[in-house]
């Protein structure tokens, strides 16, 4: 999954996937741990039961915390992240998204945001991508990266950032 590639995870990354779905992300995290650990939110009971059961191995051994609940209700505590992403997640396109703010309070020094869409029309890419790149510096992100990619299944974006201010 390109989503995952983008992260360019390290073994002891703590991360944070808002939107889990299925958890074929979750799963493929965690083949890339060790020592690091995934916490994966979704609105959905339906799709964390499906994810939590599609890694069960994962969260007996702890490398895996899936949770219901929406980002801007998850109780995240002190929890720092390396690195936290988010797939289809339409509220990080919003310029007044509360979870860009959550995001920022959550992410370690020099931890990044990495966010991927793959809009329906390839055409749309790159107008998600300008958006993207518009709507986070307004929020306090740096962007760092910024990929449109041809996949076999159409045009996807990927917009890497920090919090400004923060060093590795």
């Amino acid at each position: 999954m390109w989503a995952v590639e983008l992260l360019d995870l390290e073994p002891d990354d703590h991360v944070l996937e808002v939107g889990c779905g299925h958890g074929v992300a979750v799963t493929l995290v965690c083949e890339r741990l060790d020592g690091g650990r995934i916490t994966a939110i979704d609105r959905s009971p339906t799709m964390v039961r499906m994810a939590t059961r599609r890694n069960a191995e994962h969260v007996a051994r702890g490398t895996a915390v899936i949770r219901v609940g929406a980002l801007a209700d998850a109780d995240l505590g002190d929890e720092r992240f390396d690195k936290v992403f988010a797939v289809h997640v339409g509220a990080f396109t919003r310029p007044d998204a509360p979870e860009l703010a959550i995001v920022r309070r959550h992410l370690a020094p020099g931890g990044r945001l990495h966010l991927v869409y793959h809009p329906p029309m390839s055409r749309t890419a790159h107008e998600v991508a300008d958006g993207l790149t518009a709507t986070l510096p307004a929020q306090g992100f740096a962007i760092t990266k910024r990929v449109v990619r041809d996949l076999a299944s159409g045009t996807a974006v990927g917009i890497v950032a920090t919090a400004e201010g923060s060093v590795p």
